[in-house]
């Protein structure tokens, strides 16, 4: 294998980074849509709070307390799951165990999945993890895309924010800063039926302004 890269002309060194690299990437298996209560996550990257919108790896543990809840979603398979404290939850390749707790589980479309593996995560910056698929001139793929999310609003729980976190994905996605921004602002009005909604506008205000600030 090292006499094939130096024939090409490509360092050893650099094949191992991107290697590196992609194992990274690879390790990230889960996103936490939505984390209520005190609910803490150990791992690699050592010892720290869950908040929503963090990705979780392979071989990490959530620890839930009595009043904690935390929803998630697989990106390998679409897996989605809802566990109640307390207790301790393995997070695995493709779901997750736990001795102790029982996850309720729900399975998300491709077309829902494939956005959201594209939603940056917590700390990520607007254009990281977001591919510019298509254009605002595009009309169908906005209204595709509200057909999709008036869908998936219509058979997920009432306190299930995940359709609102794809909508606002796509819109991001699309370039459509303006109808993220109403999104939003319809979400605070909904916020105080419905709490969820508070983490969903924190992250994505942020996201919306920076990606407005580069926009050209």
């Amino acid at each position: 294998m090292v006499g094939t890269m130096r024939t090409t002309g490509i360092p050893v060194f650099f094949v191992l980074f991107v290697l590196s690299l992609t194992g990274v990437a690879s390790a990230q298996v889960a996103m936490l849509t939505q984390v209520a209560g005190d609910v803490g996550v150990s791992g690699k990257e050592g010892a720290r709070a869950a908040v929503p919108f963090l990705k979780v790896n392979d071989g990490d543990k959530l620890t839930l307390a009595a009043n904690a809840r935390v929803q998630m979603v697989y990106l390998a398979n679409g897996r989605q799951e809802i566990w109640k404290g307390p207790g301790p939850v393995d997070i695995g390749a493709q779901e997750g165990r736990s001795a102790s707790l029982k996850a309720e589980t729900s399975q998300v479309s491709p077309i829902i999945l494939k956005q959201l593996a594209k939603t940056p995560a917590v700390g990520q910056r607007g254009k990281t993890g977001m591919v510019m698929l298509r254009s605002l001139d595009d009309l169908a793929a906005v209204d595709q895309l509200d057909e999709d999310y008036k869908k998936f609003r219509a058979s997920a729980a009432a306190d299930d924010t995940t359709p609102e976190v794809f909508l606002l994905s796509g819109l991001l996605d699309l370039g459509d800063y303006d109808r993220c921004k109403k999104v939003l602002e319809e979400l605070k009005a909904r916020q105080a039926a419905q709490p969820a909604y508070g983490p969903v506008i924190e992250h994505f205000s942020r996201l919306v302004t920076e990606a407005a600030a580069k926009k050209p």
